[in-house]
């Protein structure tokens, strides 16, 4: 069972989705299907998450939600509204590394309550 279990989950995230341009507007949308199945615990999760873009010279804006489909039941995301996640970020290059100012929030609808803003930058060399 739990061979037929794993080989299910494999077929089900070789599935890749991408994000789709729209024209030469910067506008992008998407969804990604994670499905993970814990071998310890026998539990299957399967979360679908769509989201939006726009992207203008560095400057990124995006908007994102999850939603559980299966989680050792069909289900749609356990009866539980979702969180809206926000995000905003500019790319630069700042002494000869790469750099990302981002600022990050959300917005959960069951609790009808903004998440923590969090700011930051992030290097990559």
């Amino acid at each position: 069972m739990k061979i037929a279990a794993i080989a299910a989950a494999a077929i089900i995230t070789a599935t890749s989705v991408s994000a789709a341009e729209i024209g030469a507007t910067g506008v992008s949308i998407g969804a990604e299907l994670d499905t993970r199945y814990n071998i310890d615990t026998e539990t299957m999760k399967s979360t679908l998450t769509p989201s939006f873009g726009y992207d203008w010279q560095g400057f990124s804006l995006s908007a994102d939600m999850d939603f559980v489909l299966y989680e050792n039941d069909f289900t749609l995301n356990n009866d539980k509204l979702p969180t809206l996640d926000f995000g905003a970020e500019y790319g630069m290059t700042l002494l000869g590394l790469d750099a990302v100012v981002f600022g990050e929030s959300g917005y959960d609808l069951e609790k009808e309550a903004m998440d923590d803003i969090e700011v930051g930058v992030s290097f990559s060399f």
